[in-house]
């Protein structure tokens, strides 16, 4: 700050000694000393302004990148939610899709839908817990599916929330049969959370690839409900039945969201 008015008092000195010697023999030689003599001063000066426009243009061009910067995370941020996003709704419309056909081809059954809140804690039997109680009109005994294939029986039951035995539980059966012969059989779970079907005659020729459906015998299950396929046969000429090895219509490690069949109770059979 010193050296600008220093500077600033000089020009003006000069221009004082340039008016006084404006009218003597020597004017423009004089003249012409002088300002060759402080045009360093005029540099001097002239700096400082120049520097300090340079300053604020730097600044400018931050600011504007700040900016710039801030706008691009935010559309990354968006793209990103968009990214996980796009794969659930894709998701939800292939179960509404699942329902809509299940519910042409079976428009005798009303069901609630109900969300997977979490399995059994205890490790001892294999069942899920769901977001569905007495107050959505689920009951013990109710069947639960998904429009792939049976999940299992509510087994307790609270307002809010329902325990379901999945088919996979050692204390679990359905009576089923084959599909493409109509052979009947008990499907039982097991401890390893494998299915099994039992009791098939012998007569009837099972082969791997074929599918095993609820029969509604017993009254326990409703009937036509996809059990799982066969995987693998076990058979003995010298025994009265075979039996098959299935593998669950149900991706029980995947599931997120089941329904509840709510027009079907267990018949008590006398």
């Amino acid at each position: 700050m010193l050296n600008r008015l220093f500077s600033l008092f000089l020009l003006a000195l000069a221009a004082g000694a340039i008016l006084l010697v404006a009218r003597a023999p020597q004017a423009q030689f004089v003249e012409t000393l002088l300002f060759e003599a402080l045009s360093p001063v005029e540099t001097l000066v002239a700096g400082p302004s120049s520097s300090v426009d340079s300053i604020g243009q730097t600044l400018t061009s931050i600011a504007t990148l700040r900016a710039e910067n801030q706008r691009l995370r935010a559309q990354v941020d968006q793209l990103s939610q968009e990214a996980v996003l796009v794969p659930e709704l894709q998701r939800q419309n292939a179960e509404l899709r699942a329902e809509l056909g299940f519910h042409q081809q079976s428009p005798q059954y009303q069901w609630v839908n109900a969300h997977l809140l979490g399995y059994d804690s205890s490790n001892l039997v294999q069942s899920i817990i769901i977001d569905r109680g007495t107050t959505s009109g689920v009951a013990n005994g109710m069947t639960v599916i998904t429009p792939r294939g049976l999940v299992g029986q509510v087994i307790e039951v609270t307002p809010a929330t329902a325990k379901v035995l999945l088919i996979t539980d050692v204390s679990s059966s359905a009576e089923a049969l084959i599909q493409s012969n109509r052979a009947k059989g008990v499907v039982n779970g097991s401890r390893t959370g494998t299915l099994t079907m039992l009791y098939i005659p012998q007569q009837f020729k099972v082969k791997t690839g074929d599918r095993v459906i609820t029969s509604g015998l017993g009254g326990i299950f409703p009937p036509g409900f996809w059990i799982g396929t066969v995987t693998d046969v076990r058979q003995n000429d010298v025994d009265l039945f075979q039996s098959a090895r299935l593998e669950p219509a149900v991706d029980f490690g995947r599931l997120e969201d089941v329904m509840v069949i709510t027009n079907h109770l267990p018949v008590k059979l006398q």
